[in-house]
């Protein structure tokens, strides 16, 4: 039995609530299928996934696998059950570059997309890639990180979206580059919803 094997012993996960796990380990992150916690003394995380999506460690695992280790996604480090273990990725998502006024620029834009399309030329569907599942290093590379759902067979139009958003938008001079959460909220909610939609310019 590993490390990681052992202090899983310890994490006690109902529904998407924790409530057990070893004090060494500091919960840094949250999502719709799993929890993330930071290992400690070395770069890395632990993402362990609630009681009902524990398959989707297998999922993840053969999917970063396929992605080989390339640079615009974390490191893959290993899998067991329930649980994956990644490359600790410091820095900020692009949901946190405009809370607080971060400018997201073209570049970065285009990093995303040479990410996605590196997934597609691997037999992927990249989906499910939103403002919280990119990430801007404290380095000013770019990641996209949660690719749980890459194999999934329907079109996921996430990041076309944000794309039109981008151009249409926020690459405007006068736009402005910085929201408060509560607006952030808004516009989410509303976008899943279905109130907004967004067009490509001709």
């Amino acid at each position: 039995m590993n490390d990681i094997e052992k202090m899983m012993i310890h994490i006690k996960i109902e529904g998407t609530r924790v409530v057990q796990k070893p004090d060494e380990l500091t919960i840094i992150g949250r999502g719709r299928s799993a929890v993330v916690f930071k290992l400690p003394s070395e770069p890395k995380v632990l993402k362990v996934f609630y009681p009902e999506f524990v398959h989707l460690s297998r999922v993840e695992a053969s999917i970063y696998q396929e992605l080989s280790n390339n640079e615009d996604y974390p490191i893959f480090y290993e899998e067991g059950e329930g649980y994956v273990v990644l490359e600790y990725l410091e820095g900020l998502t692009f949901y946190e570059c405009l809370i607080q006024g971060i400018v997201i620029t073209k570049e970065m834009i285009e990093n995303v997309d040479q990410a996605l399309n590196y997934a597609r030329k691997n037999g992927l569907n990249p989906s499910d890639t939103h403002l919280q599942n990119i990430m801007l290093l404290s380095n000013g590379e770019v990641r996209v990180i949660d690719v749980v759902r890459f194999r999934q067979s329907k079109i996921c139009t996430h990041w076309e979206d944000l794309k039109v958003a981008y151009d249409s938008l926020y690459s405007s001079r006068f736009f402005p580059k910085k929201y408060p959460v509560w607006f952030m909220e808004m516009i989410i909610w509303l976008y899943r919803k279905g109130f907004i939609r967004l067009k490509k310019r001709k």
